[in-house]
């Protein structure tokens, strides 16, 4: 499968997402270059943002803050483009920078760059030293390099763990929508230092309702980057036919989830306002249940695995169902079936039955959820009326 996503893209994005980019100077960064300067001795050091075709300043000693430069003419945005530091001994002699502005009009001889790599694996950019005159790096000297390449990513990665990124996951959960002849009622907290749930539900341009519920578990907090990442594939599918949006969404996220070792599942459907029809699929979700009317009800499970993890040679299996006057379909995440009361599904089906409105239920699960709660809590509760 393919990653329609390229790396610039997902650069780029978690860049803005760091809210660093022209906040002017900041101690904290600068006192890394600064102490790279003294470590190495050398008359330049930078620590660099690449983005947008463009390498930016965010810190230097001994030349100008916040001033960007193509990429074309730097050596940082080759250096970014792996997960190991770039040494270039003499610049004069290498034909791929000797043509540059810093060699041929700056002078700059000697170049070493190390990568900075946040937590979701994306190289955002680099922390860098040259000269005017030409030099070799030690061993020793690449590993206090990269030391100091790590301590630049903790700094970056400040900024998401001060809860920049969960300001964009939360601006990302939808607005209430009004489905004609039918109840939708949500629920989706997100907790500064929660997960990686995935909700979106919106209506279509031929009036159809579309809603997906899914999760990324991943390590750290690269789950929050890469649940708004799917998201956004999903919004992107909105006028997609059911058989081909999971697929076109995997596609396009594969790569992502596969390089921050990551799993994501979720469980998408289309209704049919007028008729009360539901096309549905699930990715290795398995958190939906359809509660009748007459308080029966069923889960709606699926043998499909979940995003990445489906072969190939084996196509999804979407299914569907009416949804009759009085009926309630409920999809959550795994944070609701964390809360006391709820450990099983048939125990939301239960509450789902009990309780006179999905709103109800809504208010039933928001009150069970603790204080501080660390965990993503979303609840879809979609009813024909």
């Amino acid at each position: 499968m393919t990653n329609h996503l390229d790396g610039a893209d997902r650069r780029t994005a978690v860049i803005e997402a760091l809210e660093v980019l022209g906040a002017g100077p900041e101690e904290r960064f600068d006192r890394i270059t600064r102490m790279t300067h003294e470590a190495f001795g050398v008359p330049l050091t930078f620590l660099n943002l690449v983005h947008s075709d463009v390498v930016t300043t965010q810190s230097t000693f001994g030349w100008h803050q916040g001033s960007s430069v193509p990429a074309s003419e730097q050596f940082c945005a080759t250096t970014v483009l792996s997960p190991e530091p770039m040494v270039i001994p003499d610049a004069s002699l290498d034909d791929r920078y000797a043509h540059t502005a810093a060699v041929a009009e700056h002078g700059i001889r000697f170049y070493a760059g190390a990568p900075l790599t946040m937590l979701d694996g994306t190289r955002v950019g680099t922390l860098c030293i040259m000269d005017a005159t030409p030099r070799e790096m030690s061993a020793a000297d690449l590993d206090l390099l990269r030391d100091l390449a790590r301590w630049a990513e903790r700094e970056l990665g400040h900024a998401i763990d001060r809860g920049r990124i969960s300001r964009v996951r939360e601006s990302l959960v939808p607005e209430r929508v009004e489905v004609p002849g039918h109840d939708l009622d949500t629920l989706a907290l997100r907790p500064q230092q929660g997960g990686g749930d995935v909700a979106d539900w919106r209506l279509a341009a031929d009036g159809a309702l579309h809603v997906t519920v899914g999760g990324v578990a991943a390590a750290g907090r690269a789950s929050g980057l890469l649940a708004s990442t799917v998201r956004g594939a999903v919004v992107a599918r909105t006028e997609t036919a059911l058989p081909d949006a999971i697929g076109g969404l995997e596609a396009q996220i594969t790569a992502d989830l596969s390089a921050a070792d990551a799993v994501g599942s979720l469980f998408h459907l289309r209704l049919d306002p007028t008729s009360g029809h539901v096309d549905f699929g699930d990715a290795g979700h398995g958190l939906a249940v359809l509660v009748r009317a007459d308080g029966s009800s069923r889960a709606l499970h699926s043998l499909d695995l979940p995003l990445g993890l489906q072969p190939e040679s084996v196509p999804r299996s979407p299914a569907a169902f009416d949804l009759a006057e009085g009926d309630r379909l409920a999809v959550c995440t795994e944070g609701v079936l964390a809360l006391e009361g709820l450990r099983h599904l048939d125990d939301l089906a239960a509450l789902v039955a009990a309780e006179p409105t999905g709103a109800a239920v809504v208010e039933r699960v928001r009150a069970l959820v603790p204080t501080g709660a660390a965990d993503d809590v979303t609840l879809v509760v979609l009813g024909r009326h």
